[in-house]
């Protein structure tokens, strides 16, 4: 598969792939909330898989990626390698983020408090910043040992994309800093370590997904 890589334009008016802005939800679906202090997660990605990445995914479907804004935390670093994971795993974090590929089906925007400056996803077949990307497809750049996973449904997870370490996601003037960033402008996602995302083949779920970070 091919590796592509989403750039951030910040000059027009962000499309149905970005970062920040409203966040597109299926039908009937609102902003998740931190189950830690019940603030409404913010989307830092939500993109239509491009199809010159070649992802093994149903055509049109989409992530999204939301955190909360007061917590920050780096996932749950319990390695489960190749072994299965649990039964509903994606209810089993700790609550302040939500990832889910959707497939195809009819949307609808939902605006939350604007915090991070919109940006439209650009794809492109090499990074603005060699650096600081979003990569995706392809194989994982792994900072540190390679990792794989198991769904419980017994389908392996796909790699999707990657965020590299440090990367951040510019905030609105008047938004709040967000605690432990390395920016006073900016956000990052999950301590800005370098954060894989992985997806159920099958699709047997919209929550199928699975984050894991190395620095």
């Amino acid at each position: 598969m091919p590796k592509k890589f989403f750039n951030l334009r910040f000059d027009s008016a962000p499309s149905q792939d970005s970062v920040g802005g409203a966040y597109l939800a299926p039908e009937g679906q609102g902003l998740p909330c931190c189950t830690q202090c019940d603030q409404q997660m913010i989307p830092f990605l939500q993109f239509t898989l491009p199809v010159a990445a070649q992802l093994p995914f149903a055509e049109g479907s989409r992530l999204s990626v939301l955190m909360c804004p007061e917590h920050n935390e780096i996932p749950s670093f319990e390695s489960f390698d190749a072994r299965p994971l649990p039964p509903a795993y994606w209810e089993q974090g700790e609550g302040h983020w939500y990832a889910s590929l959707e497939k195809s089906q009819a949307m609808h925007r939902v605006t939350g408090t604007p915090t991070l400056q919109p940006a439209e996803l650009v794809l492109a077949d090499a990074p603005a910043d060699e650096d600081y990307r979003i990569a995706v497809g392809g194989a994982p750049d792994w900072v540190q040992d390679d990792e794989s996973f198991t769904c419980a449904c017994g389908s392996a997870m796909a790699f999707v994309c990657q965020v590299s370490d440090g990367f951040e996601f510019p905030k609105l003037p008047d938004a709040p800093e967000q605690p432990d960033s390395s920016s006073a402008k900016s956000y990052v996602l999950f301590l800005g370590n370098e954060v894989y995302v992985f997806a159920c083949a099958q699709q047997c779920d919209p929550r199928a997904v699975w984050i894991t970070v190395q620095n």
